[in-house]
């Protein structure tokens, strides 16, 4: 009597298993797909989430969230002079900081620690804690406290929200070049914005972005620089939520003269009207080679600019709350439009 064969020969095996093969292969770019989707609209959710926590703000002062004081400015903050942000210290904290109770996150404000990620704040693109690379030192003091913690990869709009220390006069009520902040809070004049007074209309102007990162930080997140491939070194621009003040690029994207120091006031620089127009053509030599939307890459560099992790453009959200995408090959002239809140320079057409 013959006995039936059990098992499979080696070449039946090995056609299992390159059939196998190419099924992954062709799953794998789908389950990638999904995964990417799954995360940009948990990105986009976000967005909306902070955007609301704005408008929330706004209607609890009367006026939208600027980025503060730059933490080591003590009178800023009172004591203990740490820089710690807190209750009574709201007004010289980021916008982050200042927002955290619209978006269910009242008790980290109220009792700190730097050692608690800000989901609301985190792209799931983007790997990491959440939290900076360096630790917190009890001893390091306010200048120690302004680069260590919770971490942002959404940058507010900073010629829409500007900082607790835009306006800077002199004795005789010129605005001061530089500017002396050896003396008290009088000095200055904080911009805060109204959502009615984005008179290019909340709809046309971005108030809060994805920021672009070198994916080198990824895995090193927080304040600092670090090295390029070729060996040069360039800043991070990721500084934590615990940093505030003007020309901030950790926490904010779209950073110009006037909304660093002119913007509750008139200066030399920008042309009235709160245009992008420049006077100073020195300045304006590298001005229109930033403002842009990036992919995330290597050796990227991200001054000023807004970008994502995704293909195709980075999310953002209108100052009417309203999530769109720009495109990478968006050209500046739409661009810029978009991040003016007052020049009268509304977007036509389809960005």
């Amino acid at each position: 009597m013959l006995r039936r064969r059990v098992g499979f020969t080696l070449v039946e095996l090995l056609v299992v298993i390159a059939i196998i093969g190419v099924l992954i292969g062709l799953l794998l770019p789908a389950v990638q797909k999904v995964r990417e989707s799954a995360s940009r609209t948990q990105s986009q959710n976000n967005l909306k989430q902070i955007a609301l926590a704005f408008h929330g703000y706004h209607d609890a002062r009367g006026y939208l969230p600027h980025n503060g004081f730059w933490s080591n400015v003590g009178w800023a903050y009172g004591a203990p002079w740490d820089g710690t942000p807190r209750p009574a210290a709201i007004e010289g904290c980021s916008w982050a900081v200042k927002i955290l109770p619209f978006i269910e996150q009242g008790n980290l404000i109220s009792s700190w620690n730097y050692v608690t990620p800000v989901k609301t704040f985190l792209d799931p693109a983007r790997p990491g804690t959440g939290l900076t690379a360096k630790s917190y030192d009890p001893a390091g003091g306010y200048y120690g406290n302004a680069d260590v913690g919770a971490v942002t990869d959404y940058a507010a709009n900073a010629d829409v929200i500007g900082s607790g220390m835009n306006t800077v006069k002199d004795s005789n009520g010129n605005p001061a070049v530089p500017p002396n902040w050896a003396n008290s809070p009088p000095q200055t004049v904080a911009y805060n914005r109204t959502l009615p007074g984005i008179s290019d209309g909340t709809s046309n102007t971005i108030l809060v972005g994805t920021k672009a990162m070198d994916t080198r930080v990824y895995a090193s997140r927080g304040a600092g620089s670090y090295k390029i491939s070729n060996g040069t070194t360039q800043g991070k621009n990721d500084d934590p939520i615990t940093t505030g003040g003007p020309s901030n690029m950790g926490l904010c994207r779209a950073w110009t003269p006037d909304s660093t120091w002119w913007m509750a006031g008139s200066g030399p620089v920008m042309i009235p009207g709160d245009k992008f127009g420049v006077v100073d053509n020195t300045w304006q030599a590298w001005f229109l080679g930033e403002f842009a939307f990036v992919k995330d890459a290597p050796d990227l560099w991200t001054d000023n600019q807004f970008g994502s992790a995704y293909p195709g453009g980075c999310p953002v959200v209108m100052a009417d709350g309203s999530v769109r995408t720009v495109r990478y090959t968006t050209d500046t002239t739409f661009t810029l439009p978009l991040l003016t809140p007052a020049a009268g320079d509304t977007v036509k057409g389809d960005f």
